[in-house]
């Protein structure tokens, strides 16, 4: 055997391999199949695993706070845009442009806070789901609610229901806010 030949070396999870490849961290060969490319290079399952519990760092009943965060500041966001959107006519549109991402950024900086800035796998998800959905109900309970005090019988109510419920000005609105939480969360 030559001086300068490099030794063949197995996968440590699969015996059978030849690789030429090792963990960046842990030195461990492996193969392409157990390799996980990241922005320092190739590392082993195990060490991608340690460093993601290093980082997410939630508790369990985070996402519940989130949730519960997101849903009451998004209904009362909801109600406002849908009480408000509406009187700028076309400009509701250019109005929940800039306005949207705006009032997502302080929604996420909210829920960062309830949650002590811990961080969960699925904690932006949950926040901007139950934002869009509070923004839903905080705009159904508007108009439900004066429609009930105005006498309006439930059967117009329902009618009426997707005409005033589903405006684009307001659902564009909802989304560049939960776009701009699911950004803000990490």
């Amino acid at each position: 055997m030559p001086d300068n030949a490099v030794p063949t070396l197995t996968c440590a999870n699969h015996p059978d391999r030849e690789t030429m490849l090792r963990c960046n961290k842990c030195e461990k060969p492996i193969c392409l199949q157990c390799a996980v490319l990241t922005e320092v290079g190739y590392r082993c399952k195990e060490c991608v695993r340690g460093q993601q519990a290093i980082y997410f760092n939630a508790e369990p009943t985070d996402l519940p706070i989130a949730a519960v965060i997101a849903a009451i500041l998004g209904a009362l966001v909801g109600a406002l845009a849908y009480a408000v959107l509406g009187r700028f006519g076309l400009y509701s549109f250019l109005l929940a442009l800039f306005v949207g991402p705006f009032v997502g950024g302080i929604i996420a900086e909210a829920v960062r806070r309830g949650v002590r800035r811990r961080r969960g796998r699925h904690l932006k998800l949950v926040a901007a789901g139950a934002c869009v959905g509070g923004m839903l109900l905080g705009g159904l309970l508007l108009y439900g609610g004066t429609a009930i005090l105005a006498g309006a019988p439930l059967g117009y109510l329902l009618a009426a229901l997707p005409a005033v419920f589903f405006r684009l000005d307001v659902l564009l609105f909802a989304g560049l806010a939960a776009s701009a939480i699911y950004a803000r969360l990490i």
